[in-house]
């Protein structure tokens, strides 16, 4: 997982350069012109513990919430592009992807559901007349860092089931199981598995939508899916966006951490809603306003312990009437 999470950030990192680069018409709020180096922020934060009251508050590029570029991005932008409808391996799919662009949320989840169960199945497809579960099966069942446990309920069922002799039994029956249902399996596009999950986001349940965005639906280790990492730095925080004007306290947290935070080791273990840091510049007012409004909600005792650790990490880049007029504001 920590891998897996490494890899989804370098890519986040090189799309949002790139989007941030090409996508100028819309920029985040704080980003025009912040071409800060290491070695200055180094500086200010030294200036900060030596010399507060002399050094000049950053300032942010303030709007009203009516107006604000991230309202205006969520909606300007147009759906994922999918690739053209074609047969694919499976019937089964196929009628599920339909019936998902054509707004159904729970086949899209289907869809990206089986689709990533077979996916993981690849490199597990025994030599005719292997003995079931294979050891590789095995592996992958009892991994730490395996995602097919997570995929399919049964095998994870079976992997914590019983005594060994009926663990391997049942896991074997789980492989013969997989084996039947992935049997022809061929990756599909990028575009169109990312494509389907923003449907899920989008139509679908509060559980959906913070998969798509604190696990963005690209494949590990391809690098092909760097068009969908461009379109997500952009879309993900448009939707957080939405979401916290209309009252969501969660994409309150989660906007005044991406507004607070570089990256998601900075959550030290804590790496709710990481991700989103990498596709938003540091803003420290807009920080302290969506933390403040989320404190006012009934937070969570955990999360309202690291807004609070945040506020008080950004109450240092702000004046002291930035932070009063920001601790009551309201979107």
């Amino acid at each position: 997982m920590r891998r897996w999470t490494a890899l989804i950030a370098v890519v986040l990192g090189f799309a949002c350069g790139y989007g941030y680069t090409h996508y100028r018409a819309a920029p985040l709020p704080g980003s025009a012109g912040n071409a800060t180096t290491a070695a200055g922020d180094d500086a200010e934060r030294n200036a900060a513990r030596t010399s507060a009251a002399a050094r000049a508050p950053r300032r942010s590029t303030d709007v009203d919430a009516a107006a604000h570029p991230l309202r205006a991005r969520a909606a300007a932008l147009p759906p994922p592009a999918r690739p053209p409808v074609a047969a694919s391996w499976s019937p089964l799919l196929d009628s599920l992807r339909e019936r998902a662009e054509n707004g159904d949320a729970a086949a899209a989840n289907e869809w990206l559901q089986r689709d990533a169960r077979c996916f993981a199945m690849m490199p597990l497809t025994p030599d005719a007349g292997a003995a079931l579960p294979t050891p590789g099966f095995l592996r992958a069942a009892f991994g730490e860092r395996s995602r097919l446990a997570s995929l399919d309920p049964d095998v994870l069922a079976a992997a914590t089931s019983g005594d060994e002799a009926e663990r391997r039994q049942k896991l074997g029956a789980a492989q013969q199981r997989l084996l039947d249902e992935c049997r022809g399996y061929v990756p599909q596009a990028p575009q169109l598995r990312y494509a389907l999950a923003e449907i899920a986001a989008r139509l679908g349940s509060d559980k959906d939508f913070w998969r798509f965005i604190d696990e963005p639906p690209f494949a590990p280790g391809y690098s092909r899916d760097t068009e969908q990492a461009l379109d997500w730095a952009r879309r993900a925080p448009a939707l957080v966006y939405e979401r916290a004007v209309g009252g969501d306290a969660e994409a309150a947290f989660a906007l005044g951490v991406a507004y607070a935070i570089d990256r998601a080791r900075e959550l030290d273990g804590d790496r709710s809603h990481g991700l989103l840091a990498a596709a938003i510049t540091n803003d420290p007012l807009q920080a302290y306003r969506w933390l403040s409004v989320y404190l006012r909600s009934q937070p969570d005792p955990d999360q309202a312990n690291r807004a609070r650790a945040l506020l008080n990490r950004m109450g240092t880049e702000l004046s002291e009437e930035q932070r009063a007029e920001a601790e009551y504001w309201t979107p």
